[in-house]
């Protein structure tokens, strides 16, 4: 499966967002759990990879990972932050054949988890912007042949840049 592709935004996101979310909880409780990246955002294209961030309390942290492994998700050390824990997991879909859900666990409200959602609630808030990010993603996947540094580098200024609006 080719990762850094663009694709339009399907208005189907929000419904499969919610499905994973009820699978996740209906096995884990206690746990915050919001859809962000590119599919929570209407009208933002971008790779189609459903993103769940899932905060919890620090202590519950090892116990929740676990569980999301024995659900089917692969914890991916290479990805992770000392902030966050980064899954990921390919279910079948109608559409694709095959669609990447990815999670970040975090601490809840932990600076991760406020800036994926402060920048999520940005773009909804402000079209213009979310077209300059959507037009940023379509390029960046056209030109990184596939390497995800390179296109998390390319993304990255406008993402701080947001940010700091946010912030400021």
């Amino acid at each position: 499966m080719k990762k850094y592709v663009f694709k339009p935004y399907n208005k189907k996101f929000p419904a499969l967002f919610e499905k994973e979310k009820r699978r996740i909880t209906s096995h884990i409780e206690g746990l915050t759990i919001e859809h962000v990246g590119s599919t929570a955002i209407p009208n933002l294209g971008g790779k189609g990879i459903i993103d769940i961030a899932s905060g919890v309390s620090e202590k519950e942290i090892d116990s929740v990972s676990k569980k999301l492994q024995s659900l089917g998700y692969e914890f991916r050390p290479i990805h992770s932050t000392p902030e966050r824990l980064f899954f990921r997991i390919d279910l079948p879909d109608s559409d694709e054949g095959i669609r990447r859900y990815h999670v970040h666990l975090m601490r809840l409200g932990n600076q991760e988890w406020k800036n994926l959602l402060s920048f999520r609630d940005y773009l909804k808030n402000h079209p213009e912007e979310a077209q300059k990010y959507s037009d940023l993603k379509k390029k960046a996947a056209e030109e990184v042949n596939e390497d995800g540094s390179k296109y998390r580098e390319l993304k990255d200024p406008l993402f701080k840049e947001i940010l700091k609006k946010i912030n400021a």
